[in-house]
């Protein structure tokens, strides 16, 4: 049992000293206000935590840094509380003015120094609004559709002014790969608030439009109360059918060997393609079905794609160049192709087999847990001489730390501030 023991402890003792602590250091904020109006003379008190490190620093940056001060009850100690107080002054220049709280790791006696060290921030924004109505475009959706299919493009307008917009609406214009114009979309209108978001939209009919297969972009410009604003944005979108192409292929393959073959596939479809495969019909005779794959769309603008991995035995295949037939399968549609392979002389290649979690690793894994938990409980069991004598002597000093975790709360963090888009 001892040696068991002695084991097991050497063991604990090579991972102890192998897993390096992740030193860092957090911040978080009480409030979730991110974004405020200018206010002359308003005062704003802000509460943050500190954490994760025995000696954090805190520092104020940005523009309206020379109108805050940090009440820090222990500066460059350890987790805690402090108040950053804002007043805001009597004029700001119209725009975005931004308070960082940074939090920072002390450099203390003994620290290592490589890697630098630790620093993570937040803070607010306040926004002076300008005279007058300003509106600003703030974005444009345009989503991907298939032939003969409807969506809702839109244009998101910011009003920065300090005066309400009546009537503000867009107009969308709809370019395809060879810049020219396809459609004109006109959409509905909408008031807008001092410092308030509103959207406009109107509908691409595809089929309206006679819209191939292909990418299109898309520009939105606005009209607000009957002016012009000089200000547009751009997207790009794709109209799409159900189709498959293959992309690429594995051109060479080795003589009387087992040969792993790709099939690289894309489609401008909408959406994702669940369960695509391919049958590879050899000039031999023999036909090979390759596993399912699902066609994944990463996102707007981009094409689904998917790359399917098979083998293919060339044993009765002499060298040389073949056209082989290489049929897709989706939704319940195919597509063929005909594709070159070209059977070359080389060495065979070795074929990686997938590596899998066998029952003796799981044996093993489960065997090393057990004899840690069981040299862990005898070690505790005969020090502290008992079930009912475990010394309990670290609870001791627990009352003296300068600021306990019970002083601190910490609600969800929000480590970065985001201005508004303007």
């Amino acid at each position: 049992m001892r040696r068991t023991i002695f084991l097991s402890l050497i063991l604990f003792t090579f991972v102890a000293f192998t897993v390096q602590p992740v030193l860092g250091v957090g911040i978080g904020k009480y409030s979730n206000e991110q974004s405020m109006l200018f206010q002359s003379g308003l005062e704003k008190t802000y509460t943050f935590y500190l954490y994760d490190d025995a000696q954090i620093r805190c520092s104020i940056e940005g523009d309206l840094a020379q109108y805050a001060i940090i009440k820090d009850p222990n500066p460059d100690g350890g987790p805690r509380n402090v108040e950053v107080v804002l007043t805001l002054p009597d004029y700001l220049e119209p725009g975005t003015h931004t308070l960082f709280i940074t939090a920072t790791q002390s450099a203390g006696i003994g620290m290592a120094t490589v890697g630098g060290v630790a620093s993570v921030r937040t803070g607010v924004t306040v926004f002076a609004l300008y005279p007058g109505k300003r509106p600003v475009i703030d974005g444009l959706s345009a989503s991907d559709l298939n032939i003969n299919e409807k969506k809702a493009f839109s244009i998101e307008i910011m009003n920065t002014g300090e005066e309400p917009i009546i009537d503000a609406k867009g107009l969308i214009t709809i370019y395809d790969q060879d810049n020219n114009t396809v459609a004109i979309l006109r959409t509905d209108s909408v008031g807008i608030g001092a410092f308030e978001k509103q959207s406009v939209s109107a509908v691409l009919d595809a089929a309206l439009y006679n819209l191939s297969v292909g990418r299109y972009k898309a520009v939105g410009n606005i009209t607000s109360d009957n002016v012009d604003v000089n200000n547009t944005v751009e997207a790009y979108f794709i109209v799409g059918s159900m189709n498959v192409d293959i992309m690429d292929t594995t051109k060479d393959v080795i003589v009387n060997a087992t040969n792993k073959y790709y099939i690289t596939l894309e489609s401008d479809w909408s959406g994702n393609i669940d369960n695509v495969y391919a049958k590879i019909t050899l000039p031999n005779g023999k036909v090979v079905k390759t596993p399912n794959v699902d066609m994944i769309k990463p996102g707007q603008g981009s094409k689904a794609a998917a790359q399917i991995e098979t083998y293919l035995e060339t044993n009765d295949l002499g060298i040389g160049t073949y056209d082989v037939d290489v049929t897709v399968f989706y939704q319940g549609l195919s597509k063929s192709s005909k594709i070159k392979l070209n059977v070359i002389n080389g060495k065979a290649p070795e074929i990686e087999k997938p590596k899998l979690i066998t029952p003796m690793t799981i044996f093993i894994g489960v065997g090393i847990i057990v004899i840690l938990f069981v040299s862990g409980y005898f070690l505790v069991f005969r020090r502290g001489g008992g079930n009912n004598n475990v010394s309990n002597t670290n609870n001791t000093n627990s009352t003296n730390n300068t600021v306990r975790d019970t002083e601190i709360r910490r609600p969800p963090s929000d480590d970065s501030i985001r201005p508004p888009s303007l």
